[in-house]
């Protein structure tokens, strides 16, 4: 997972070159992000330089990119030339990607369609777990802090069809959320932009302006969530078994 990254800085540089180098010894096959993904406006000028060049070894390797959409990135054209560029991974601005049990649920909360997160996030028989992923948080302590008007209807939704983790982006910083309503929510928005500060809050369980991305692993009967630094072991992580 990875948020609020496409500056084409140095910052994001070292986020992409620990990726690659973790990934050596902590493979992974897929990239989540929670949208921002071209600064400033999604324009695709900018894509060589604030994604294919960074993330080249992970791309050239066949890592899958599974993007949503931030508000950055609908300014140039509404965003579409980032959802026609495959390596993007969007099928459309709101989609549900599966595999092995996994039920990604990926939203375009520039517009939020609660009708479709509502049908979206209807478990099947084969799905044993669902991570709802997308830009504008539902709770974050952070220079933009909560989205007026996500509460109380998301969490209480997210509650009813059991999702077991929410992932978001928008401030620029790392939180983990206390289990509300049986639900960590995770604000993952330092890929590379510039950094906010953190602000008390109620619901915050571990709060860092920090540059990093999240390392996922789902198990048989857990999801395991890790924060990954520029350099170093890991400055967070937590189980949805508990923190």
């Amino acid at each position: 997972m990875i948020g609020d990254f496409g500056a084409a800085n140095d910052a994001q540089r070292s986020v992409a070159d620990r990726m690659c180098r973790y990934r050596k010894r902590h493979p992974f096959d897929h990239v989540v992000t929670t949208g921002d993904n071209i600064y400033p406006d999604g324009d695709p000028a900018r894509f060589e330089a604030a994604f294919f060049e960074p993330y080249d070894c992970l791309l050239a390797r066949g890592v899958e990119w599974h993007a949503a959409l931030g508000n950055h990135d609908i300014i140039f054209d509404d965003g579409r030339s980032e959802l026609s560029e495959p390596a993007f991974g969007m099928p459309r601005r709101n989609y549900v990607y599966r595999l092995l049990g996994l039920r990604l649920v990926v939203v375009n909360s520039n517009a939020l369609d609660y009708e479709w997160l509502a049908d979206a996030t209807r478990a099947r028989v084969e799905d044993r777990w669902t991570i709802v992923a997308f830009h504008h948080p539902v709770f974050s302590a952070g220079l933009h802090g909560s989205t007026p008007g996500f509460r109380p209807s998301l969490p209480r939704l997210f509650q009813r069809r059991g999702v077991d983790l929410v992932l978001n982006g928008h401030d620029h910083l790392y939180l983990a959320t206390k289990k509300l309503r049986g639900i960590r929510y995770v604000v993952t928005g330092g890929g590379g932009a510039t950094l906010y500060p953190c602000n008390p809050r109620w619901f915050v369980a571990f709060c860092i302006p920090r540059h990093h991305f999240l390392y996922v692993s789902l198990f048989a009967d857990r999801i395991e969530v890790k924060a990954i630094p520029l350099t170093g072991p890991p400055f967070h992580a937590f189980s949805t078994r508990g923190l």
